[in-house]
C-alpha cells in the first residue's frame, strides 16, 4: 500500500482562484492502477483564497468547505476517467485535529478495491477548527498505515534550494535533518515547501522512504512505487 499526495500546487493554479489543472492528475493515475493506494489532494486555490480572506469564522470555514467539494469533484471524475476509482473521505468526519481517528474509513475503502481520498481542509479540533494540510494528512495516514512509500507529487521535479527559476537555485537529490529551503510562490497558508520538507522527514523518521517528483513524470513515479529511487525525484530516505 502507498500514500500518494497530489499537491495544490501541481493540480490547481495558485496564483488564480479556483483554477484546476485537469490532466495532470490522470497522467499519474495510469501509475496507480493495480496498486493500492490512499490519495490525498492539497487545497490550492480552491481553499487558501477564503482561509486568507475570512480565516477560520464561520462563513470562512462554509466557502472553504464549498470550493473544496468542488475541487474534489474534478479530482474524482478525472481518477474514474483514468480507471481509479477514488472515494472521497470528508477530513471533518475522520480527523480530530491532526488525529486520525477513524482509520477505519480508510481501511475500508481499500479491503473494497477503492481508492479513499483526502484532502487539506477546516477540521474540528479541541479549539474550535483548525488547518489540517494534505501534507500532515499524509504524516498521519503514514503513521497509522505504515505504507511501502510516500510519494509528494508537485508542479516542480522535487525539492530546491530556493524557488526553481531563481539564481542560484538547485534540485536537491537527498533530503537530510537540517535542510534550509525558501518558500514557494502563490497564497499558502499550510507551510509550502517547508512543511512538504518537515513531513517526509517525519515520515522518514517512521522507516518509509519519500519521493518528492513531478506529477506529471510518469516514469519517476512508476520507479518510485516499484520501491526504486528515480534520479529525477528528490528522496528522504528512511532513517530507522
Amino acid at each position: 500500500m502507498y500514500v500518494v499526495k497530489f499537491g495544490g500546487s501541481a493540480i490547481t493554479d495558485k496564483t488564480k482562484p479556483y483554477t484546476y489543472r485537469r490532466g495532470r492528475v490522470a497522467k499519474a493515475a495510469a501509475e496507480l492502477r493495480g496498486r493500492q493506494a490512499v490519495l490525498i489532494h492539497g487545497a490550492g486555490s480552491f481553499a487558501h483564497p477564503h482561509v486568507k480572506a475570512f480565516g477560520l469564522t464561520p462563513l470562512g470555514i462554509a466557502l472553504t468547505k464549498a470550493s473544496l467539494r468542488r475541487l474534489t469533484a474534478y479530482v474524482v471524475e478525472e481518477l474514474a476517467e483514468a480507471g481509479v476509482a477514488a472515494m472521497p473521505v470528508e477530513p471533518s468526519d475522520v480527523f480530530w485535529g491532526r488525529e486520525l481517528r477513524r482509520v477505519e474509513v480508510l481501511t475500508h475503502a481499500l479491503s473494497h478495491g477503492l481508492y479513499p481520498l483526502l484532502h487539506g481542509d477546516i477540521v474540528p479540533s479541541d479549539g474550535g477548527y483548525v488547518v489540517v494540510s494534505g501534507d500532515d494528512m499524509a504524516v498521519e495516514v503514514a503513521r497509522l498505515l505504515k505504507p511501502r512509500a510516500v510519494v509528494f507529487l508537485m508542479d516542480v521535479d522535487g525539492i530546491y534550494t530556493a524557488p526553481p527559476g531563481t539564481p542560484g537555485a538547485e534540485r536537491i537529490q537527498r533530503v537530510t535533518p537540517g535542510l534550509a529551503v525558501e518558500g514557494t510562490g502563490g497564497v499558502d497558508v499550510t507551510g509550502g515547501v517547508r512543511k512538504k520538507v518537515e513531513s517526509g522527514l517525519e515520515i522518514a523518521r517512521l522507516g518509509i522512504p519519500v519521493y518528492y517528483c513531478h506529477i506529471e513524470d510518469r516514469e519517476a513515479l512508476r520507479e518510485a512505487l516499484d520501491g526504486g529511487r528515480p534520479e529525477r525525484c528528490t528522496v528522504v530516505e528512511p532513517t530507522q
